[in-house]
């Protein structure tokens, strides 16, 4: 399957590059169909851009949204539907779906245990090897490596 998805990829890549629309949202569709990844549902929304389907790429823009929030990919999401918002500023159901996502958003925070306070430790007046007699013109007259 990993080869398929592979083939899939290079095939609709290349639609890209030929400016090939219509063929790239076919492979697009078939890669989705073995990968259901938000990112190609974005690049299927790209496509229809080119095609002039303005409202059929909101609509992609939104199911990749949808994708990204239901995946946990907050910032993500959010991002998308602005973009659908850019092209439709008058689509209810984008600003619904981003204002509901806005309110009940939760970013990641790295979760810390409780930190231990350990009291500084006092010092006891030795004084580290390397703190005597190392000024660079003595390393490197003496060639020695002494206080490093």
């Amino acid at each position: 399957m990993a080869m398929k998805k592979t083939v899939i990829a290079e095939s609709a890549q290349e639609y890209f590059e030929r400016k090939d629309w219509d063929a790239a949202l076919q492979e697009m569709e078939k890669l989705y169909a073995i990968a259901p990844d938000p990112l190609i549902r974005v690049r299927i929304g790209d496509i229809r851009r080119k095609l002039n389907e303005k409202e059929t790429a909101v609509q992609e823009y939104v199911r990749a949204a949808e994708l990204f929030a239901a995946q946990g990919f907050v910032a993500k999401a959010l991002a998308q539907y602005r973009l659908a918002l850019s092209l439709d500023s008058s689509n209810q159901d984008a600003w619904s779906k981003m204002e509901r996502l806005r309110s009940t958003r939760t970013f990641a925070t790295p979760q810390r245990g409780p930190r231990e306070y350990r009291m500084p430790q006092p010092f006891d007046g030795t004084v580290p090897h390397y703190a005597y007699n190392s000024s660079p013109s003595n390393l490197l007259a003496n060639n020695t490596g002494a206080g490093l």
